[in-house]
């Protein structure tokens, strides 16, 4: 068969990890994982019925050489075991709670359906047990989803060896709402749910980008670009992390925290600090305890007594003397899974007003915005 263009028709998106376009007349993706300094590419190529029909070897399809090892899936998919509750609120956006078939852990799952389905294990939950790979191969999956941290829970390796497909989604390294968002544009052209898919991200961004700029003006001042500029009654000062043997961990200046934080009004202490994760001394963060006037995501703590038990000098801080400080965790699954991971992922305006009511007070009047979904609550309040 005669070779096709050697150069892929990538589409613009906002996504660092993540391409899509066309080559040789089919769906094509290259998906990135960092892990540590290493970077992790793997390509796909999708085929439908059709395009199957003419062969899955690309070397002979005339491929371009570079594309000739990329993995084939025939989509549309429909049996996938999605081992990241990101992964799971993406399909369960598009409607594609019956394609899933086995998740990490059916406890936290937040969608009660899928949370019952896995309890009474009609879905699988796969675990990181010795057994997990034996679960996995008996499933025969249309495409296994996982994702790595560098951590020591990371068994993407093993399952590569299986022979099973496999895709690595980076979603979670993404720094800002909309480009998490983006990553069902790459589940719509799995499921063949594309049109769908690409609807829900505009109508999402639109909103988004919509509060965004009523929030920016609605400020009276300027929002101030350096650390140590004092609060102001338009950019309260906003920390996060939580200390942990002394030593304080937060999320770095172009994290997805930060910008969220920003784009909700809040000046965030690091916002001026181009990494994504930063750790001090307690001691570098107890100095600015006087100028924090709020406090989001202190790791995984839901109460004050929780913290308190791990850091008693947190109580000198002002977010804290304030009663002033905000979880993610304010809607759980029946299992105790945090929906913040799973449903918010794809629901970034509703996200935002959450967390710019929680910065400011008052957020403006958006018709369109769903007000009941509130992930971040006043861990003081219950």
């Amino acid at each position: 068969m005669a070779a096709c263009s050697d150069s892929v028709q990538f589409e613009p998106v906002g996504s660092d990890y993540f391409s899509i376009g066309k080559l040789c007349g089919v769906d094509v993706a290259v998906v990135r994982s960092v892990v540590g300094k290493d970077t992790l590419v793997h390509k796909y190529v999708m085929m439908d019925s059709a395009a199957a029909g003419l062969g899955t070897d690309l070397r002979r399809r005339g491929f371009p050489e570079k594309w000739q090892s990329a993995f084939v899936l025939r989509v549309p998919l429909k049996r996938v075991v999605a081992l990241s509750t990101a992964q799971v609120g993406y399909m369960l956006r598009l409607g594609l709670r019956d394609n899933i078939i086995g998740v990490s852990d059916g406890q936290y799952i937040v969608d009660s359906i899928l949370y019952e389905r896995a309890r009474q294990k009609s879905v699988a939950s796969i675990g990181y047990d010795a057994g997990a790979l034996e679960k996995l191969m008996a499933l025969s999956p249309d495409l296994v989803l996982d994702f790595t941290t560098g951590g020591d829970y990371d068994n993407y390796e093993q399952i590569a060896r299986t022979n099973l497909p496999l895709m690595l989604t980076s979603e979670w390294q993404e720094s800002s709402a909309l480009a998490k968002l983006e990553w069902i544009k790459l589940y719509g052209i799995l499921f063949g749910l594309r049109a769908q898919a690409d609807t829900i991200f505009e109508q999402e961004k639109n909103k988004y980008e919509t509060l965004k700029k009523m929030i920016a003006s609605s400020a009276s001042d300027s929002l101030p670009t350096s650390d140590f500029l004092p609060p102001t009654k338009s950019c309260p000062r906003v920390l996060a992390g939580m200390s942990y043997g002394g030593v304080w961990h937060a999320s770095g200046g172009n994290s997805f925290t930060a910008n969220l934080v920003r784009d909700a009004g809040g000046c965030y202490l690091w916002a001026s600090d181009t990494s994504r994760e930063l750790t001090f001394s307690f001691e570098q963060v107890y100095a600015l305890a006087d100028s924090v006037d709020m406090w989001v995501n202190p790791s995984a703590f839901g109460t004050v007594d929780e913290i308190l038990s791990l850091e008693p000098r947190v109580k000198n801080i002002k977010a804290f003397r304030e009663k002033k400080i905000f979880q993610n965790d304010g809607r759980k699954g029946p299992g105790g899974g945090n929906d913040f991971y799973e449903g918010a992922i794809t629901r970034p305006a509703e996200l935002l007003w959450n967390l710019t009511k929680c910065i400011k007070g008052t957020v403006p009047s958006v018709n369109s915005i769903d007000t009941s979904y509130k992930w971040y609550r006043n861990i003081y309040n219950f």
